[in-house]
């Protein structure tokens, strides 16, 4: 290559970069003047067959359904009577059926981990839904 070739490449690519700046200096001042007003861009989605939402609904709809339940109370309070007899497991059962715990196996583990089987005292107690299984277990024993 001859310093001639060089020289014309070396023009060449000036060249196409300078027309590249220009080029793209002028989109971006036709793309900031660009504004779509809210009327357009619902005929738009009307026309299209988009639906618009608002960002907050759209990410209320990507949460679980249990997170969406807002009007439902978060506590379940519920007054459990214990009888004479009963063993852990209908104790422990009768706590599922008032929705304070959602496992019977659960319960009956920490109840013989505690060796509290036969620690549990007649009479009625109020629970709620948010208590930990240690501290049923231990209302129900006092």
């Amino acid at each position: 290559m001859n310093s001639l070739t060089i020289r014309g490449f070396a023009i060449g690519i000036l060249t196409a970069t300078s027309i590249l700046a220009v080029v793209y200096v002028i989109q971006e001042n036709n793309a900031a003047s660009l504004k779509i007003s809210a009327a357009d861009l619902r005929a738009y989605a009307k026309d299209h067959e988009y639906i618009l939402i608002k960002e907050k609904e759209y990410k209320d709809s990507l949460k679980p359904d249990f997170e969406k339940q807002e009007n439902i109370p978060k506590t379940n309070e519920v007054s459990i009577s214990i009888t004479a007899g009963m063993s852990s497991l209908d104790i422990a059962n009768t706590l599922v059926n008032n929705h304070v715990i959602n496992s019977t196996d659960e319960f009956e583990d920490l109840v013989a981990q505690k060796n509290a089987s036969t620690k549990f005292q007649v009479g009625t107690y109020t629970l709620t839904s948010n208590m930990s299984l240690e501290q049923i277990v231990n209302t129900l024993t006092k």
